[in-house]
């Protein structure tokens, strides 16, 4: 990964229970801040996922610490990041 390339990096979130259209909408209101490219909830282990698109490592770093941290209701991530993308649409 070099410093001027744009990547992606999915993080997989769990909820308290009940939570997750709550964590949902604030991560959602987060996208002028940070670069978010979507977020969705989902069926299974996890409740939320969020797709961001970054051009330095530290963008990941700022949005994980700054901007998901502080949400109420978020018991556990993991964040996966691209090795190499490719979209169809």
């Amino acid at each position: 990964m070099h410093q001027e390339e744009e990547y992606k990096a999915y993080i997989l979130i769990k909820a308290e229970s009940g939570k997750d259209p709550e964590v949902f909408t604030k991560i959602r209101d987060l996208q002028h801040k940070y670069p978010i490219d979507e977020v969705a909830t989902l069926y299974g282990d996890y409740d939320v996922l969020v797709r961001v698109q970054m051009t330095k490592p530290d963008d990941l770093e700022n949005f994980l610490f700054n901007g998901l941290r502080p949400i109420q209701g978020i018991i556990g991530t993991k964040t996966l990041i691209a090795a190499r993308s490719l979209e169809f649409r």
